[in-house]
């Protein structure tokens, strides 16, 4: 449908090196960009390209435009007909085409998106991995954007509760890659290659829908030019930009009531949870118990041990052989220094730092934490937590469960939290907590990967693989009798991201989710943070790369950070303490040497002089 208001598209000029190495284009003159009414296919794509190639590229840049062209051509031989979309987003309807119901159906229980028929064409070439702001003028009339956003509301949602936001997705033809320079003081080399990356950027939430009357999140003005930014690699292509506006139903007056009435039937006891859970807990804190109950030569815990772990979603058990032998002081005066590991999404303690752990636990007699070998001097201790839960109740958990296996009545002594991805988020929110009830203790949290503001990695899963949440729903219905348990519990996790069924421990880390808990809030003191832009090794084409495809064609996350967390979200600017662990992928943090021996330099300096 095309948009009544005026739908424009701006990139920021200092990231467009110009001049006879760069682009055909003027010192002062604004980016390129082509404006294309309507849809483009694979074809139109393609001819647009060669129309404009010779204006656009300097001659110096001839080899990396072959590599773009090579790979428009390939797109158009895998379309069969050349009608394929190059781009994904719904393509117009056609005589006899398949119904689009299925896919719209997967997103219309939360989730509603409008695809305006207009799309852009821009040459890009960058010599550094720095953002690449876009900017969208929407209207100049902020009435007239508000009157076009209300009537792509579907009619079923008109008296409830609704979020819009405005989205980007970049479709990024690269025929050249930049490939980082290892001492930072050198020019970029771009290498020849032929590959397509996509990504989503997308803006705050700019307004609200709320009974048919419109309250704004931001300023008008900022609403009328909206920015987007998103972090691509250095290199030469061509992107094409394709505008997305989501419309997103929050939480109405039941919702909200039955998680009020939730909170006081647990308060008084009723410990039966009315929240969604984590089908692959159980299985992993089964696994795990045995390998940590053998490396520390201490029994497996009791059924009724782990049946209540998983009950509650929460465990804190020991990962040191001193942990093993602590009991909680029952007095004031004693001085102790504890670690306690917190693991991200659908992960263990296990599993995040695998890099550090031998992977047979007999191997252990000569010391557990390989990677780390001071850990097997203090006492460390792992939260094994739910994170389908939301992050308030992962922190309470944590915060209770120190109190009564841990730190007991010790006035003083230090604690670290050592965290990964969304387990920095939990220990982020905790830090306040803890210093407020144990007010003379040192207390710190060192975080990798962490989206401190958020990640919008499960929604672009979710928008761009939606139609698929059908096929799987489909395929695990006719499979059921020949697929175990753990299989059918994996494919239904899969079902849910990819049908934008994102579970509330997953929302608490969207940005929208990080600043409702944040509340405008400083940052806590003693919270030290690790990122990465992610990068393929030096050397190696990355055409061929399993994890470049996966990640970055595949899964749409081009070069956003680790691949998971954008590196402006997990080292935010304004922390004291920020390390760039560039260019590791998101699970490679703790097996990055540069980054482990900083992790140990903060552990020693939070740890010295404190007890064991």
């Amino acid at each position: 449908m095309a948009c009544a208001v005026d739908l424009e598209f701006e990139l920021d000029g200092d990231v467009w090196p110009q001049g006879p190495s760069g682009l055909h284009a003027k010192a002062g003159r604004r980016p390129i960009v082509q404006r294309v009414e309507g849809r483009l296919n694979a074809r139109e794509l393609l001819d647009r390209f060669r129309a404009v190639r010779d204006q656009w590229y300097s001659p110096q840049l001839a080899r990396f435009v072959e590599g773009i062209e090579r790979q428009l051509e390939h797109e158009l031989r895998m379309s069969q007909d050349g009608e394929r979309l190059a781009a994904s987003g719904p393509a117009p309807a056609s005589p006899g085409a398949p119904s689009p119901a299925p896919q719209a159906a997967a997103l219309t229980q939360r989730l509603h998106l409008w695809h305006p028929d207009v799309w852009w064409m821009a040459p890009l070439v960058r010599r550094q991995d720095t953002p690449l702001n876009m900017r969208l003028p929407l209207a100049d009339n902020a009435q007239a954007l508000v009157q076009e956003l209300a009537e792509q509301l579907p009619a079923a949602w008109r008296r409830r509760r609704v979020t819009v936001q405005l989205e980007v997705e970049t479709h990024v033809y690269w025929g050249g890659c930049g490939l980082r320079d290892p001492d930072g003081d050198g020019p970029e080399i771009w290498s020849p290659c032929s590959f397509r990356g996509d990504g989503v950027g997308a803006s705050e939430d700019i307004l609200q829908f709320k009974r048919g009357k419109v309250r704004w999140l931001v300023p008008v003005e900022e609403a009328a030019a909206v920015r987007v930014r998103r972090t691509l690699r250095p290199g030469v292509g061509l992107l094409v930009a394709v505008p997305i506006i989501s419309f997103e139903r929050q939480e109405g007056s039941i919702g909200w009531c039955l998680r009020l009435a939730q909170r006081l039937l647990r308060r008084l006891g009723w410990k039966r949870p009315w929240v969604d859970r984590d089908p692959t807990f159980e299985r992993r804190l089964r696994s795990d118990e045995a390998y940590w109950a053998q490396a520390l030569g201490m029994p497996l815990p009791t059924e009724a041990e782990l049946a209540q772990a998983v009950k509650t979603g929460a465990r804190l058990a020991p990962a040191s052989r001193p942990a093993t032998a602590h009991r909680p002081p029952a007095q004031a005066g004693v001085t102790m220094a504890h670690v306690v590991l917190l693991h991200g999404g659908l992960t263990s303690a296990r599993s995040s730092w695998a890099a550090w752990l031998p992977e047979d636990p007999s191997a252990a007699s000569a010391g557990l934490w390989r990677g780390l070998p001071m850990l097997d001097g203090h006492c460390v201790w792992r939260f094994e937590h739910d994170t389908f839960l939301r992050v308030a109740r992962n922190v309470d958990q944590l915060v209770d469960a120190l109190e009564r296996q841990v730190l007991g009545a010790a006035e003083r002594g230090t604690l670290v939290l050592l965290a990964h991805s969304r387990g920095g988020n939990v220990a982020r929110f905790a830090l306040p907590r803890l210093r407020q009830r144990w007010p003379q203790w040192t207390i710190c949290a060192l975080t990798a990967g962490s989206p401190h503001l958020g990640t919008m990695v499960f929604r672009q899963i979710g928008r761009r693989w939606a139609g698929l949440s059908v096929l799987l729903g489909v395929f695990r219905d006719v499979a059921s009798d020949v697929l175990d348990a753990r299989q059918n519990t994996d494919l239904l996790i899969l079902e849910r991201a990819l049908a934008y069924d994102i579970p509330p421990g997953f929302k608490d880390v969207e940005p929208s989710g990080v600043a409702r808990m944040a509340k405008d809030q400083s940052w806590p003191e003693g919270l030290i943070a690790w990122g990465s832009q992610w990068a393929p090794e030096r050397g190696l084409p990355l055409d061929g790369r399993f994890w470049h495809r996966l990640v970055e064609d595949l899964g749409g996350l081009e070069a956003d950070g680790d691949g998971i967390v954008p590196l402006h979200s997990s080292a935010p600017q304004g922390l004291p303490e920020v390390y760039d662990a560039s260019p590791v992928f998101h699970t490679g943090y703790f097996a990055h040497p540069p980054t482990v021996a900083q992790i140990r330099a903060a552990l020693q300096r939070a740890l010295s002089g404190a007890g064991g």
